[in-house]
C-alpha cells in the first residue's frame, strides 16, 4: 500500500519539470524586434528615388541571434545580436520608376520587411521622410496614404505609421508645368438601386495652362447604367463591357479648378468593389489620375 501511494507523488513532480523547461526553452529562443524604420526618400524627376533608411532592432531574448534581414527583393543583410543588445541597420529597397520626364510619373519603394526569408513582425514606428521636387507639389497620389506637411517644408511628405507591417509605397507625381489635382467623390454611399452622383473635381496647380484635356472615367456596365451624349460603351474583352463617361476641358490656367457631376444608375446595390481611378489626358500623354473610390456593402 505504501509504494501505491507514493506513485502519485513520483509522478507530480517530474511532470512538472517537462513544463518549467519547455517555458524556460521558449523564454530564451533568440528573436529580432523591429524598434523603428526612419530616414528619407528623395523623389526626382525623370529617375528613380533616393533611399536613405535604417532599422533599429532589439535582441530581447537571452541567446545569441544570427539571421538575415532585408527589404523584400532587396540585399540580405546578415545580423548578429546578442541578447539584450540592439543595432541600427542600413537598409536599401528594391525601387521601380515609370514615366517620363516633366510628365506624370510613378514610382514604388518595397518597404516589405523579410526576416530569414520569411515575412518580418510589425514595425513599432515607420517614420520616414518623403521629399519631391518643388514643382511635383502636391502629390496626385500615394498609396498607402502619407501626410501632407505643406509646400514650404523641406520635406513636404511623411510616412508615419504604428506598429504596423510594412508595405510597398505607391507615389504618383507630375513635376511638369502642369500638374492636376484630381479628386472624386460618390453620393450617396453606400450604393442601392438607382440614380448615383459622380463628381470630378480638376484643379492646375502648375505654373502653366493646361490645354484640351480630357477627363475620362470607366465604369462596369454590368454595375452600372448611362445614358446621353457623354457615354459611350466599350467591350473591354468578350466578358467586359465598360461603361465609359468622358468630358473636355478647353484651358485651365495655373491655379484654376473646374468641376463636373454626372449621374448613372445602379442596376443594383452595389458593394464591396473599388472604381477606378478618373484619367485626364492632354497632348496623348496621361497627365492627372484621381483617387480611387471605394463602395462598401453594409448589408
Amino acid at each position: 500500500m505504501i509504494r501505491f501511494r507514493l506513485l502519485p507523488l513520483l509522478f507530480i513532480p517530474l511532470f512538472t519539470a517537462s513544463v518549467h523547461s519547455e517555458e524556460s526553452s521558449v523564454a530564451t529562443e533568440p528573436t529580432l524586434s523591429f524598434d523603428a524604420l526612419t530616414g528619407n526618400i528623395e523623389l526626382r524627376n525623370g529617375e528613380a528615388p533616393l533611399t536613405l533608411l535604417e532599422l533599429s532592432v532589439s535582441n530581447p531574448s537571452e541567446a545569441l541571434y544570427q539571421g538575415k534581414v532585408r527589404f523584400h527583393d532587396g540585399d540580405e543583410l546578415d545580423v548578429s545580436l546578442a541578447g539584450g543588445e540592439s543595432a541600427t541597420l542600413s537598409l536599401s529597397p528594391s525601387v521601380r520608376h515609370a514615366g517620363k520626364t516633366d510628365l506624370l510619373q510613378k514610382t514604388e519603394i518595397d518597404l516589405a520587411l523579410e526576416i530569414d526569408g520569411m515575412e518580418a513582425p510589425a514595425v513599432a514606428k515607420t517614420d520616414i521622410d518623403i521629399i519631391i521636387p518643388a514643382a511635383a507639389y502636391p502629390l496626385v497620389r500615394a498609396e498607402p496614404p502619407v501626410m501632407d506637411n505643406g509646400r514650404d517644408n523641406q520635406a513636404q511628405y511623411e510616412y508615419y505609421a504604428l506598429g504596423q507591417q510594412t508595405q510597398p509605397l505607391t507615389l504618383t507625381y507630375n513635376p511638369g508645368p502642369v500638374n492636376l489635382t484630381v479628386r472624386k467623390t460618390v453620393y450617396p454611399i453606400p450604393v442601392e438601386s438607382g440614380p448615383v452622383e459622380i463628381s470630378i473635381e480638376v484643379t492646375n496647380n502648375g505654373s502653366e495652362t493646361a490645354q484640351n484635356l480630357t477627363l475620362r472615367d470607366a465604369l462596369s456596365n454590368s454595375d452600372f447604367g448611362g445614358e446621353g451624349e457623354a457615354f459611350s460603351r466599350f467591350a473591354a474583352s468578350e466578358d467586359d463591357i465598360e461603361l465609359v463617361w468622358q468630358a473636355n476641358i478647353d484651358a485651365l490656367a495655373p491655379g484654376e479648378s473646374q468641376r463636373f457631376n454626372y449621374t448613372v444608375t445602379a442596376r443594383y446595390a452595389v458593394g464591396d468593389i473599388q472604381l477606378p481611378a478618373t484619367t485626364v489626358i492632354m497632348n496623348d500623354e496621361l497627365t492627372g489620375l484621381s483617387n480611387k473610390v471605394w463602395l462598401p456593402k453594409w448589408h
